[in-house]
């Protein structure tokens, strides 16, 4: 099979004339069809190389390469989320890659082909010419795209080669056959293209206030792009993702230290605090309400439904959390604060004899802040192998997140495959600790929740006895991981990791004080 694009503004009657030219062409009947794609907002289906297409009532997974389905499945009314979907292949595939973000509609288009037998001297079809043109609702003279395909016959290998040729003579650009991501670049979409992983390339002779101001600029557009989607209330990953990018302009602007004038770094972080505590609360319903199925998990079968007011009650403080959020994000405080910082990022970088590290080259300043983190981590973590408190684990957890950020802000800096290692194992460490605060947190949280709940007879009590019950499950699990801590310190502070961290991050050992301001 051979595909061709063809120029938006070719005439398609041009093309018959020329495929007449040679051999007799035979138009089949027309078929016209109504096609919506979906995915993800950050590209979950099309950075696994697969879309989903609605035809009608089919929805069809399907790799975007070639087109090819992958599962099919029937709907009255498109999902918005992969549990919406009855329990089917579709549901299956769906669900690891799409989780609890929603499946947004991209694009409705209008897919026309025809058929053309193209015929020899005896009027038997030696090839076929199939032309697809793609129209959006809003038809205008031009399609979004024109696809011509020829498909062989088999015996008749020379003529399919030979029609080839004549398009390739015509300039035609060849296609590979995939259709969905030259349709979705031609609805100007860049597929693909978000990620709120920070992905800033650095120099390491970069000035630091500059690469700063690169990873803040980077964290302040991720912040922009989910704000209208939390508004809208669409999916929790949008507010998910937005804090994220808050907590890391936080961590920023305490860690990288004295890149910009002490009095402006300390009033943004002032600000960034006060915008970060906006979503408290719906973020924590957030995280109870995606928790449902695997809390009921944890209980005995006879209790499962019977927890299910603390859902309902979760459920109804949401909407109030939610428009608090929502008046947050549309009061003058906070869009004064956003000017004010989007100006300040635009500003020109300006002489401060508070800035002292301004000037100094990101690498050495980078260095020194990620290696200054990691000796505290393995200071502190050897004293908690002997002195396991709750309190110094939460406190290990926070210097764990602070080296995750400064490791993640300067990766560009360093041999990839090193720090990713570095940073995996850092993870795992991570996910301890995370673990051991998240039971903590729980176990506090639904307790409280416990108390407020307002008690409406027999199912209310029975409520309380399945939070009961899921508490000190949760109490069991932490005391697990708890228990896991040396195991998973010792992992990260092993030789091999000591030496790859003091390779990339310490400083050099020349005998020589370094040079170099505040760090």
């Amino acid at each position: 099979m051979n595909q061709f694009i063809l120029p938006a503004d070719f005439d398609v009657h041009t093309l018959v004339e020329l495929l007449k030219n040679e051999t007799a062409v035979s138009p089949q009947e027309s078929i016209i069809e109504q096609w919506s794609l979906y995915d993800t907002f950050d590209w979950r289906l099309y950075n696994k190389s697969l879309s989903l297409l609605r035809v009608g009532r089919r929805f069809t997974l399907q790799t975007l390469a070639t087109g090819t389905t992958a599962v099919q499945l029937e709907l009255d009314e498109p999902p918005q989320f992969v549990w919406d979907i009855p329990h089917s292949p579709l549901r299956t595939k769906l669900a690891p890659i799409v989780s609890m973000r929603a499946l947004m509609l991209l694009a409705n288009i209008t897919q026309k082909t025809t058929n053309h037998r193209i015929l020899n001297k005896d009027e038997k079809t030696i090839a076929w010419v199939n032309l697809a043109s793609y129209h959006t609702p809003q038809e205008s003279d031009l399609p979004l795209l024109q696809l011509v395909t020829v498909q062989p016959v088999r015996g008749y290998n020379k003529a399919e080669a030979r029609l080839a040729e004549q398009f390739k003579a015509q300039q035609f650009k060849e296609n590979d056959g995939a259709v969905i991501p030259l349709l979705l670049l031609a609805c100007g979409y860049n597929p693909g293209s978000y990620s709120a992983k920070l992905n800033v390339e650095l120099k390491p002779d970069m000035r630091a206030d500059t690469a700063t101001n690169m990873i803040l600029r980077y964290l302040l557009q991720i912040m922009k792009m989910n704000e209208r989607y939390i508004k809208q209330d669409v999916d929790t990953e949008f507010l998910h993702d937005y804090r994220v990018s808050v907590r890391r302009t936080r961590s920023a602007l305490s860690q990288v230290k004295a890149v910009f004038p002490e009095a402006q770094t300390a009033r943004f972080k002032q600000d960034f605090k006060f915008i970060g505590q906006l979503s408290n609360q719906l973020r924590d319903l957030d995280v109870y309400l995606l928790a449902e199925n695997d809390y009921k998990a944890k209980l005995p079968r006879f209790l499962q439904d019977d927890i299910q007011p603390l859902f309902a009650y979760l459920q109804s403080k949401r909407q109030g959390a939610l428009q608090a959020v929502v008046d947050g994000l549309e009061s003058a405080e906070y869009k004064r604060i956003m000017q004010d910082w989007e100006l300040f990022l635009e500003e020109p970088t300006q002489d401060d004899e508070t800035a002292v590290n301004a000037a100094m080259p990101i690498l050495k300043l980078a260095q020194k802040r990620i290696y200054k983190r990691h000796q505290r981590i393995i200071k502190n973590g050897s004293v908690i192998l002997v002195d396991n408190r709750d309190e110094l684990l939460h406190d290990l957890r926070l210097e764990c997140k602070k080296l995750r950020y400064l490791m993640e802000f300067f990766a560009t800096l360093f041999p990839p495959e090193k720090i990713s290692l570095l940073v995996r194992q850092l993870k795992q460490l991570q996910d301890n600790l995370g673990d051991f605060n998240d039971y903590c947190v729980q176990e506090k949280y639904l307790l409280h929740v416990a108390r407020e709940m307002p008690m409406r007879g027999k199912a209310s009590r029975d409520a309380l006895i399945a939070i009961g019950c899921l508490v000190g499950t949760l109490h069991q699990q932490r005391e697990q991981v708890k228990s896991e801590f040396a195991n998973a310190f010792n992992q990260f502070a092993s030789p091999p990791n000591e030496a790859l961290f003091t390779e990339l991050f310490a400083p050099q050992k020349n005998g020589k004080k370094k040079k170099g301001g505040q760090a």
